[in-house]
């Protein structure tokens, strides 16, 4: 590369797989046009199967020998070739290229008036994608031999330099390390393969990096495995004895949504298809066999920090719905999830005649006087034990705190409701609770006032009317509940 700053080693590995990217890229989509092309012949009928035969063949050749090309050629041992040697390399590597372009341009000149517009199309971009990778063919062999590319002007190959050497300075900055987080370690995973010596290897690679393993040598001692325990992450093989680990797959996702258990695939078919394939049954990621350790660390490790977060994301919506619907010194449900819910009973009595239910508004007696003679600690103590007591009392039914020792419960009459014994029901478990506090017990009773939804229009009347009937039953000398 005369005239230009020469690569350092990290930088030229760099630039041999940008220039191995815009060979490859081309070149593979060449096969997905021509795929194209062929799918409309088959479907219309069209004889046209020889020269696509041809291109595809070309193709798979093409492919091949650069392949072999980039091996041979930026080995660490690799030798030195004369002139003539790389003449007859870009040669060889032109030949199924030009197979590809004779046989694409013969489709569109014999065959124009029975393709599609987008057939036509695609054996253009077919043409087009071929001249990119001739052009890649001619950088990467001027590249091993050291020259430029007579089209490419010196700044510009000075500026791929530069724009490597500082990927590889950037790279070299990133902190990367396979060891596992505290908060991962003792992670259970289970190994599926029917090869013990793959197992063994397996186990101890993952155990030697922190992670607790089991195996199974067949698809049924897998579902029993899972089924004993789940595990926090599955490694398994596609080929298995028994049960082969495609059917495995949709057995466990049936069960097993992919964040609560990931799965990742392993198997010697290295293809997109077969990669695709796993991924859409619910496959987390997929591994080719020879498995490198490196890539298998890695990847159960970013599976198993994905479904860590996951699950803590989980958690801590879990704890923000609790706050939003939740009073947080009882725990029962708050003001706007009660007021809520008689709104849903008030529209679900449009939907449904036979739906009916019944609103308890009820209230601590001579509340005021506990805090004065306990303090606020002794009241919330109260408060807390009435609301289990009448969370317990209500069973199923909704029960909330709407305000300082006010609560109201929400009752469906299932058909078998009787609002009378139901409430000397909660009176009475009130009433029986002697609350210990310090070296006292704090006793205490409970007022309320009934209402069902047939007396009333709306829900502002609902509650109205219940508040009222809490008030006289109050007046009347507390420890009771007023009905009408």
């Amino acid at each position: 590369m005369a005239g230009l700053d020469k690569p350092s080693k990290g930088a030229e590995k760099i630039l041999l797989a940008q220039i191995k990217q815009e060979f490859s890229a081309p070149a593979e989509a060449i096969e997905q046009y021509i795929d194209l092309v062929e799918q409309y012949a088959n479907e219309n009928e069209l004889e046209i199967s020889s020269e696509i035969s041809h291109i595809k063949e070309a193709e798979e050749k093409l492919l091949s020998q650069y392949e072999d090309a980039f091996k041979e050629n930026t080995a660490s041992d690799k030798k030195t070739k004369t002139s003539e040697e790389y003449s007859e390399l870009r040669h060889n590597l032109r030949t199924p290229l030009n197979a590809i372009i004779g046989y694409s341009e013969i489709l569109m000149e014999d065959f124009e008036e029975d393709l599609s517009k987008e057939c036509i199309k695609d054996l253009n971009t077919i043409l087009s994608l071929s001249r990119e990778t001739e052009t890649a063919i001619e950088r990467f062999v001027d590249f091993i031999k050291g020259d430029l590319q007579e089209n490419v002007a010196e700044d510009a190959e000075q500026g791929h330099i530069q724009n490597a050497e500082s990927l590889f300075r950037a790279l070299g900055d990133i902190d990367y390390s396979l060891e596992i987080d505290e908060h991962l370690k003792g992670s259970d995973v289970l190994i599926v393969d029917d090869n013990k010596t793959n197992c063994e290897v397996l186990e101890r690679r993952l155990s030697q990096n922190g992670l607790s393993c089991r195996v199974a040598l067949d698809g049924t001692s897998a579902i029993k495995e899972v089924d004993k325990k789940t595990p926090d992450l599955i490694l398994l093989d596609v080929m298995l004895p028994d049960i082969n680990g495609l059917e495995l797959l949709k057995k466990f996702r049936k069960d097993h949504e992919r964040d609560e258990l990931p799965i990742i695939m392993v198997s010697a078919f290295n293809d997109v298809d077969s990669t695709a394939k796993c991924i859409k049954l619910g496959a987390s990621d997929y591994l080719p066999k020879p498995l490198n350790g490196t890539i298998l660390m890695a990847k159960s490790i970013a599976s198993l920090e994905a479904k860590y977060f996951r699950a803590r994301e989980q958690e801590l919506l879990k704890e923000l719905h609790l706050k939003a619907t939740t009073c947080p010194l009882t725990g029962i449900f708050n003001r706007k999830v009660v007021f809520d819910k008689i709104e849903e009973c008030f529209e679900r009595l449009g939907e449904f005649k036979e739906f009916d239910f019944a609103l308890l508004s009820m209230d601590i007696d001579f509340f005021k006087s506990i805090n004065d003679t306990y303090g606020h600690p002794g009241g919330d103590e109260v408060l807390k034990k009435v609301a289990g007591t009448l969370s317990e009392a209500c069973e199923e039914n909704i029960v909330g705190r709407v305000g300082g020792e006010e609560f109201i419960a929400i009752l469906e009459n299932k058909g078998d409701l009787n609002l009378k014994e139901y409430c000397e029901k909660i009176r009475k478990a009130v009433t029986d609770l002697s609350i210990p506090f310090q070296d006292a017990k704090i006793n205490i009773t409970i007022s309320g006032g009934v209402i069902t939804s047939s007396e009333v229009k709306d829900q502002e009347d609902l509650v109205n009317l219940a508040d009222e009937r809490l008030y006289r039953a109050k007046e009347s000398g507390r420890n009771q509940f007023i009905y009408d």
